[in-house]
C-alpha cells in the first residue's frame, strides 16, 4: 500500500470531529452573532409565529373538508356555541396566509441583515489575522488556498446561516408540533408512525458521519482547484510564453475531476439516506392509511380528521426527510469553520497599533544563524556578523543562494534568527516591535509588485495621508513625473493587475517614488536596476542616488558596477561572509573572491566583443 502523504493524514484527522469538537466549532461561529442577540430574539419570535401559523393549516383544512361534506363543526365563544361556516373557515385560512407571508418577509430580512453583518465581521477578522501572520506562514501556504478560505469557506458559512439554519429551526418546529397534533387526532395511528423513528434516528447518525467526511474532503478539493486557478492567472505571462495552456487546463481539469468524484460520492450517501427515509416513513404512512380507513368506517374518525392527520404525517415526514440535507449543509459549515479556525489559531507576528516612531539608523548582526521553517535541515545563514553604521552605504554581493536576500529579510524581521542577535541603534530586536522596525525601513525590490489601483494610490502607499503635492514631489525626485504627465489621467491612471500597464522601468520608478514618500532612515535596494534598458537604468540610477542621500543603504547586487561607490562590501558565499572591505581594498587583493568576480564581470563584455570580431 502506498504511503499516505502528510496532507492526506492531516485531512483525515480534520474530518473526524467528535460531537464535542462540533459543538466547539458551532460556538466559535455563534460568537460573531452575539452582538445581534436582541435582533436574533426578534427573528426567532417571528419564525415561531410563521411556523405556528403553518402548523395550523392541516387542522383548518380538515375542518373545511368536514364542513363541505356536511359534518357540522362548532366552537365555543364567550359561552355561546358558534357554528363554523365554509366562508368563515375560508376567510380565516386566507387571512392567516397573508399574515404569515408578511411576517415571514420581515423575519427573513432580519435574519439576512444579522448574518451578513456577522459574516462580514468574521471575514474582516480572518483577513486582518492573515495580514498579521509571519512570512514563515506564507512560505508554507499557497495564495489560492488562503483566498479559498476567505471566499468559498466563508461563503459556505454565510449561506448556512442565511438559509439552512432558519429552515432547520422551522423543520424542528414542524416535527415537534406535527407529532403533538397527530397525538391529539389519534394516538393509535401516531404510535404506528413513531415506531419508525428510532430506525430513522440511528440511520441519521450513521449517514451523518459519512456526509461530514465527504463534505470536508470536497471543500479541500475545491480549495485545491481554486489554488490552481489563482496560480495560473498570477503567472499567466509564463503560461503564455511557454505555450502551456493545454497543461494548465489539464491540471485544473484533473483537480476538478477529483472534486466532482468526492461530491458525487457525498451526494450518493445523502441520496441513499433521503431515499431510505422516504421509503421507511411513507411506507409507514401507507400502512396507517389502510388502518385509518377502518377507523373512518367505524365512525371513530371523520374524513376531515383523516385528512388533517395525513397532512400532519406529511409534515413530520417532510421534516425528517429534509434533516439529512440540512444536517449535511451544517456539517459542511463545521468543516469550513475548522479551516477558518486553523488560520485564526496561527500566532500573529505583530499586533497592529499606533506606536511612536523611533528613528533607527544602524544595524548590527551578531553571529546570526538561520534555516527556513520548511527546510530546517538546510542552514541558509551560518554565523553571519556585520555592522552597518548610520548613513553608511554597504553592498551584499555573491553568487545566487549565498544568503544575501535572506539577510535583508532578517533585517526587515520577516524571519527571526535561530541563534545570534540583531541590533538596531544598539537596541536588541527583541526589545523593539516588528512594526517599529519596519516603519524605519524602505525597500526597492527587483520584482516590483504594484496594486491594481492608480499610479497615485501606489505611490501614496508609502505614506497613506500624503497630499497630491507630496506625491508629485516624490514622483519628480524618482524621475517618474514626466511619464506620469504623458498619461491623460495623470496620477489617476490605472496601472492594471500587478502594474501590467506600465513598463518595467516605469514600475521601478513608481516604487522608488513610494520609498521616497515613506522617507525611511534605512533603505534596502535589491537588484533595483537589473533587467532594464540603458535609458531606464540611467533614470533609475539618478533617482536612486537622490533616494540614498543621507540614508543607511543596503544594496544587494550581482552586477558589481552598481556598488563601486559603496563604503563597505560584504561578500557572501554559502551562507557566510567570506570577506569585507571597501571596493578599492578588495580589488587591491587579486586573490580575493570579490576581485575574481570583478575581473570576470568587467572582462566578460570585452571577451564577447573579441569573439564577435
Amino acid at each position: 500500500m502506498a504511503k499516505r502523504s502528510r496532507r492526506e493524514l492531516r485531512d483525515e484527522e480534520k474530518v473526524k470531529l467528535s460531537a464535542q469538537e462540533s459543538r466547539a466549532q458551532l460556538q466559535f461561529l455563534l460568537q460573531f452573532f452575539r452582538p445581534y442577540k436582541f435582533q436574533l430574539a426578534i427573528a426567532l419570535v417571528l419564525l415561531l409565529i410563521t411556523s405556528g401559523i403553518g402548523i395550523l393549516f392541516p387542522k383548518l383544512t380538515g375542518i373545511l373538508l368536514d364542513v363541505m361534506l356536511g359534518n357540522k363543526q362548532t366552537f365555543s365563544f364567550k359561552g355561546n356555541t358558534v357554528e363554523i361556516t365554509r366562508f368563515g373557515i375560508g376567510a380565516t385560512i386566507f387571512g392567516l396566509l397573508l399574515i404569515q407571508s408578511v411576517i415571514r418577509y420581515f423575519s427573513s430580512m432580519v435574519m439576512v441583515r444579522i448574518t451578513e453583518n456577522s459574516i462580514a465581521s468574521l471575514r474582516t477578522r480572518v483577513y486582518s489575522h492573515i495580514l498579521r501572520l509571519s512570512m514563515s506562514f506564507f512560505g508554507e501556504r499557497r495564495v489560492g488556498e488562503l483566498s479559498s478560505r476567505i471566499s468559498s469557506d466563508l461563503t459556505q458559512i454565510q449561506e448556512t446561516f442565511n438559509i439552512t439554519v432558519i429552515e432547520l429551526i422551522r423543520q424542528i418546529i414542524f416535527l415537534v408540533a406535527g407529532v403533538i397534533f397527530l397525538m391529539l387526532i389519534s394516538v393509535k395511528l401516531t404510535v404506528i408512525i413513531l415506531c419508525t423513528l428510532p430506525v430513522l434516528i440511528v440511520a441519521g447518525i450513521l449517514f451523518g458521519k459519512k456526509v461530514r467526511q465527504f463534505s470536508t474532503k470536497t471543500q479541500d478539493a475545491l480549495a485545491e482547484s481554486a489554488t490552481i486557478v489563482e496560480e495560473t492567472l498570477q503567472g499567466i505571462t509564463s503560461v503564455k510564453s511557454y505555450a502551456n495552456e493545454k497543461y494548465e487546463i489539464s491540471r485544473y481539469s484533473n483537480a476538478l475531476t477529483s472534486t466532482v468524484a468526492l461530491a458525487i460520492r457525498g451526494a450518493r450517501v445523502r441520496s441513499a439516506f433521503v431515499s431510505f427515509i422516504m421509503f421507511a416513513l411513507f411506507g409507514g404512512i401507507a400502512g396507517v392509511i389502510l388502518y385509518a380507513g377502518t377507523l373512518v368506517q367505524r365512525g371513530e374518525m371523520t374524513i376531515g380528521e383523516l385528512t388533517s392527520f395525513m397532512m400532519y404525517a406529511m409534515f413530520v415526514g417532510g421534516s425528517l426527510g429534509s434533516f439529512a440535507e440540512l444536517f449535511g449543509q451544517v456539517q459542511k459549515t463545521l468543516g469550513s469553520a475548522v479551516r477558518v479556525q486553523e488560520i485564526l489559531k496561527e500566532k500573529p507576528e505583530i499586533e497592529i497599533a499606533d506606536i511612536p516612531l523611533k528613528n533607527l539608523r544602524s544595524v548590527v548582526l551578531k553571529d546570526v544563524a538561520f534555516s527556513y521553517p520548511s527546510r530546517r535541515d538546510m542552514a541558509v545563514l551560518k554565523g553571519i556578523s556585520l555592522k552597518i553604521s548610520p548613513g553608511e552605504r554597504v553592498a551584499f554581493v555573491g553568487e545566487s543562494g549565498a544568503g544575501k536576500s535572506t539577510v535583508a529579510a532578517m533585517i526587515q524581521r520577516f524571519y527571526e534568527p535561530d541563534s545570534g542577535e540583531i541590533l538596531y541603534d544598539g537596541i536588541s530586536s527583541k526589545e523593539l516591535s516588528i512594526q517599529e522596525v519596519r516603519q524605519n525601513i524602505g525597500t526597492v525590490p527587483q520584482d516590483i509588485v504594484l496594486f491594481g489601483g492608480t499610479i497615485g494610490d501606489n505611490i501614496r502607499y508609502g505614506k497613506l495621508d500624503a497630499s497630491d503635492e507630496e506625491v508629485w514631489r516624490a514622483a519628480k525626485i524618482a524621475n517618474a513625473a514626466n511619464f506620469i504627465k504623458e498619461f491623460p489621467e495623470g496620477l489617476k491612471t490605472l496601472v492594471g493587475d500587478r502594474g501590467v500597464k506600465l513598463s518595467g522601468g516605469q514600475r521601478q520608478r513608481v516604487a522608488i517614488a513610494r520609498a521616497i514618500l515613506k522617507n525611511p532612515p534605512i533603505l534596502i535596494l535589491d537588484e533595483a536596476t537589473s533587467s532594464l534598458d540603458a535609458e531606464s537604468e540611467h533614470l533609475i540610477q539618478e533617482a536612486l542616488e537622490r533616494l540614498m542621500e543621507g540614508r543607511t543603504t543596503i544594496i544587494i547586487a550581482h552586477r558589481l558596477s552598481t556598488v563601486r561607490r559603496c563604503d563597505t562590501i560584504f561578500v557572501f558565499s554559502s551562507g557566510k561572509i567570506i570577506e569585507s572591505g571597501s571596493p578599492n581594498e578588495l580589488l587591491s587583493k587579486p586573490e580575493s573572491h570579490y576581485a575574481r568576480l570583478a575581473a570576470y564581470q568587467f572582462l566578460q563584455p570585452k571577451l564577447e566583443n573579441i569573439s564577435e570580431n
